[in-house]
């Protein structure tokens, strides 16, 4: 089955290499610890930055605070809070935002599909409050050993409920590392396209995400 995967990363490559533009390269590490509170509720603690090589320098840094709830097989929610931060102009710009999230999961022939939607409010000291929606489709390909080796792609897009619209988008396609019970770890590529003083921008983002379960 990794046959697909390598399909779609060769589709991600070819609209890459069309651009000719000057691009940002990033790198993301996200660390997240879930702890149960009961039998289909957990809180969830999570913290990202982004690294930017060519500047040596952080870029952005957020932490996150989410209560989370299995309803059933195929689907969960979650309500949270998150607290970051965005160099701009050598400085950096605070940014308070709360969150809520459903998601909707299915299995088909040992493909995992997820079908999610965010609702944000984030509220700035320095810039104009707004809210904002995410769609986010992950498809999870059948493994390739017991320890939990598999490929993914994801795509991601994020609408300003404002005249902006459409302002960001991502696709990724990445590998799940090690998926054992309470220890998780995905390495990935993403390429991104952001909206930056009505001109969309390109960034080429290698990643990794780190996950514990209590």
């Amino acid at each position: 089955m990794p046959k697909y995967f390598f399909i779609m990363m060769g589709i991600i490559l070819s609209f890459s290499s069309f651009s000719q533009e000057e691009r940002r390269v990033q790198l993301w590490n996200y660390n997240k610890i879930s702890v149960p509170l009961g039998e289909k509720t957990a809180l969830e603690m999570a913290e990202k930055i982004h690294y930017t090589p060519k500047t040596s320098s952080v870029d952005v840094k957020f932490g996150d605070v989410w209560m989370t709830h299995q309803c059933n097989d195929w689907l969960g929610c979650a309500g949270g809070f998150r607290l970051g931060y965005a160099k701009n102009n050598n400085e950096w710009l605070e940014e308070r935002r709360t969150m809520f999230l459903t998601e909707l999961s299915k299995e088909i022939k040992n493909f995992e599909l997820g079908l999610s939607g965010r609702f944000e409010y984030r509220w700035f000291k320095t810039a104009d409050e707004h809210f904002r929606f995410r769609q986010k489709l992950n498809i999870d390909f059948p493994p390739l050993a017991n320890w939990g080796l598999r490929f993914f792609t994801t795509e991601e897009s994020f609408i300003k409920m404002n005249r902006e619209k459409t302002h960001l988008a991502r696709v990724y396609a990445g590998i799940n590392v090690i998926n054992i019970k309470h220890f998780e770890i995905k390495m990935y590529y993403s390429l991104e396209k952001y909206k930056l003083l009505n001109q969309w921008n390109t960034s080429d983002i290698v990643g990794i995400n780190m996950d514990i379960s209590l």
